[in-house]
């Protein structure tokens, strides 16, 4: 069923009006709706193809396409021909509706008929309800058809916004476009609505420049071609993140080259077949930001990888969701949101400097890593884990950390952050938990400060064991836990944070005897000489 409700007559009457203001759109007047049929041919300015009979050229017309059903692939829609003296066209929106059908292998696109001048398509915008919603849109496929696509054959063509509106895919569609789109009489802004799939892709697509900002906030955005610091596929503007998923049109990773806001939140990458690629959010050297406006999600789906550069501000809390792993770098800044943090699944990596005074909290099956530092408490509950550093480091905690779930420490040798890894708490220390100590080589005796820095601490690990070189577990008495692996003694005690390794007794008594025998031999052969 289509999901528009369509207002095909003239947009007057109070109801309307009240619509048209709540999503600050001035009301447009009369709406002309003409429907293409192709009942002639596949041009656009053939007025025998539309019903009723008429080019659609003006600013208040909504363009329907419905389609003959030819077996011809593809099956084209031209503009211009003889009937129109320039490559420019203008119309409110243009929709794909639910009647068009296509024979199986064929698809459609709209195309530009010139071999020498670009052609421009100006949307101005039809004022409609959508899902109960009013909207203005520009571009709309409510038909069944995932080969649908806005081309760039022959010398290629541009979308013009003068307005701002939205894009709405119906669900199990796909609508591709591979122009470049820009703005007239001010700052214009699109918006992805409906459970489908939009795809910018190709060569021009990346070089928008519309500059009132993309906000997705429903169904699937895909993007080919990552663009630059001064145009990308979501224009110069903002990226605001309200929903739906984000992810690249390939297995090859994308930039997102615009400042962005989380307002709701959205998946990032994907686990379909050939779109798993990984995503980086830019800072351009500290010129584009992040801001939290409202509580936000951000799932990384799959295996995959996201890593944020950009700094983050803003009062609303964040949600890491997904499987995959989200990483904060601070190459372009400090996460200085102050709304509460929480890592529902996957692997959040704190690189960068936490300064937001929100809790972060550790759920059950997700894990806290990296080498930055977090400003406010933290908390990791049963079932999370915390593995501070990078292979390894050092993660700092300004404030309190209880530990409930799982600590894994990896020791390769004796510098701190740089052979094992650490954690720097200026709070209390509540342990907690199991502390798995991932040790790889045999360890040079000394002392390793695996919690350093706390206030004070209280309660105990529920176990402490030992893999890699050494196997086995060490056993607790009042707060201190020992054990004998290979000839050495470990010591872990929870007053101090400290691991101490030092030989057994009996190897120092053997290696004395040892040391002796070989003096009395010397001694022996002194006085013969």
């Amino acid at each position: 069923m289509n999901t528009i409700t369509k207002q095909r007559a003239r947009l007057v009457g109070t109801a309307v009006a009240i619509a048209i203001l709540a999503v600050g759109f001035p009301a447009l007047g009369q709406t002309t709706v003409q429907t293409f049929t192709g009942a002639s041919s596949e041009f656009w300015t053939i007025a025998s193809n539309w019903t009723p009979s008429g080019i659609p050229n003006a600013s208040g017309i909504w363009a329907e396409i419905d389609s003959r059903g030819t077996t011809a692939s593809p099956q084209r829609i031209f503009y211009p021909s003889g009937s129109l003296t320039t490559n420019t066209m203008s119309v409110g929106a243009i929709s794909f509706l639910p009647t068009l059908s296509l024979s199986s292998g064929t698809s459609l696109s709209i195309q530009n008929n010139s071999s020498s001048i670009k052609g421009t398509l100006k949307l101005f915008g039809i004022d409609t309800t959508i899902g109960g919603v009013p909207r203005r849109i520009v571009l709309d496929n409510s038909s069944t058809l995932s080969n649908i696509s806005f081309t760039q054959t022959l010398a290629g063509q541009d979308f013009e916004l003068n307005t701002s509106g939205a894009i709405h895919v119906a669900e199990n569609t796909q609508l591709t476009s591979t122009a470049t789109i820009r703005e007239a009489g001010g700052a214009r802004a699109l918006t992805k609505i409906g459970p489908g799939t939009l795809v910018f892709s190709g060569t021009t697509s990346d070089d928008s420049v519309y500059s009132g900002g993309f906000a997705m906030e429903q169904g699937v955005v895909q993007w080919t071609n990552s663009g630059s610091t001064s145009a990308s596929p979501f224009g110069i503007g903002p990226l605001t993140l309200q929903g739906g998923t984000l992810r690249s049109s390939s297995t090859t990773g994308r930039s997102i080259n615009v400042s962005v806001v989380l307002d709701g939140g959205a998946t990032l990458g994907s686990t379909d077949t050939g779109v798993t690629g990984d995503i980086t959010i830019n800072s351009s050297a500290g010129l584009l930001a992040t801001t939290v406006t409202n509580d936000s999600v951000v799932a990384i789906a799959g295996t995959g990888l996201t890593v944020w550069n950009q700094a983050i501000s803003g009062s609303g809390g964040l949600t890491k969701q997904g499987t995959g792993t989200l990483r904060f770098s601070g190459l372009g800044g400090d996460v200085a949101s102050s709304g509460p943090m929480i890592v529902s699944a996957g692997t959040l990596v704190m690189d960068a400097a936490k300064t937001g005074s929100g809790t972060l909290t550790v759920q059950s099956g997700a894990t806290l890593s990296g080498t930055g530092s977090i400003a406010g408490a933290t908390t990791i509950l049963a079932g999370g884990t915390l593995a501070p550093g990078g292979s390894p480091g050092v993660l700092s905690f300004g404030d309190n950390l209880s530990l409930t779930g799982t600590t894994v420490i990896e020791i390769n040798g004796p510098a701190r952050g740089t052979d094992y890894d650490g954690v720097n708490v200026g709070g209390a220390l509540g342990f907690g938990g199991s502390l798995d100590l991932q040790i790889p080589t045999v360890l040079t005796n000394g002392t390793y400060e695996l919690f350093d820095g706390f206030a004070s601490q209280t309660s105990t690990f529920s176990s402490i064991t030992l893999a890699g070189a050494y196997t086995g577990s060490l056993a607790e008495s009042a707060g201190v836990w020992t054990g004998s692996f290979g000839g050495q003694d470990f010591t872990f005690t929870n007053a101090t944070g400290d691991l101490s390794v030092v030989p057994e007794p009996s190897v120092l008594a053997l290696a004395g005897i040892a040391v002796a025998a070989v003096g009395g031999l010397w001694r022996r052969q002194m006085k013969r000489g």
